[in-house]
């Protein structure tokens, strides 16, 4: 068994070279969320691993950064920033917990595949919201591995990890439900103003601090 840090640090090169598993998901992610961009917001995403999607949408705020655990996964995303040079892109090392009590002013935060490989969730989330400025936005997308939606698989899933955890081949992973995502961001106090599932074990959800 290894720590989180310690997977994602070995898992970083690998997962930089690695497929999209459905494009078409990921651009009607990206679609949606650049919906709620503006050119003046300062906008923070936590777990944004190599960058891909810091990069695409740091061109339409004001100041964007992006916040990972892994030291290999930003020094990759910076790497990349780098080569597309873009001054309103910062990366830094940090963990959710940390990165969720970061006191800037941001407008948006933003955490794509990230809240199910949280330990306390609901405290992060909750310190999310503290911190948001007034109106801010929390944007997720959160697969939920063991909702009925992934058929007859969710219980392959829930038989699988924890022995590939055990034997270091996977991380900490929350096996929530649809529900449990629209739970944990009702109880943090956010309003929902959108909500879909693409791909439709995926919670997508846009939430406003009220």
């Amino acid at each position: 068994m290894v720590d989180s840090k310690t997977f994602w640090d070995k898992m970083a090169p690998k997962y930089a070279q690695s497929q999209m598993r459905s494009v078409e998901d990921y651009e009607h992610t990206l679609g949606r969320t650049l919906s709620y961009l503006t050119p003046e917001m300062r906008v923070l995403e936590m777990g944004c691993g190599t960058g891909t999607t810091a990069l695409r949408l740091a061109p339409s705020v004001k100041a964007f950064v992006g916040t990972d655990q892994s030291s290999e996964m930003i020094r990759i995303a910076r790497e990349k920033a780098a080569a597309e040079a873009h001054g309103n892109l910062e990366f830094r090392v940090l963990g959710a917990a940390e990165s969720a009590q970061l006191e800037e002013g941001f407008d948006v935060v933003m955490g794509f595949n990230l809240f199910h490989l949280v330990p306390d969730a609901d405290a992060v989330l909750g310190d999310i919201y503290k911190r948001l400025k007034p109106g801010g936005l929390m944007i997720s997308k959160t697969p939920c591995l063991v909702d009925k939606a992934f058929g007859w698989k969710r219980f392959l899933v829930a038989g699988m990890l924890p022995v590939l955890k055990r034997i270091g081949k996977a991380p900490d992973v929350g096996l929530w439900q649809i529900a449990d995502v629209d739970r944990l961001i009702a109880n943090a106090g956010f309003e929902v103003l959108e909500a879909g599932n693409f791909p439709a074990i995926s919670r997508y959800v846009v939430a406003r601090k009220i």
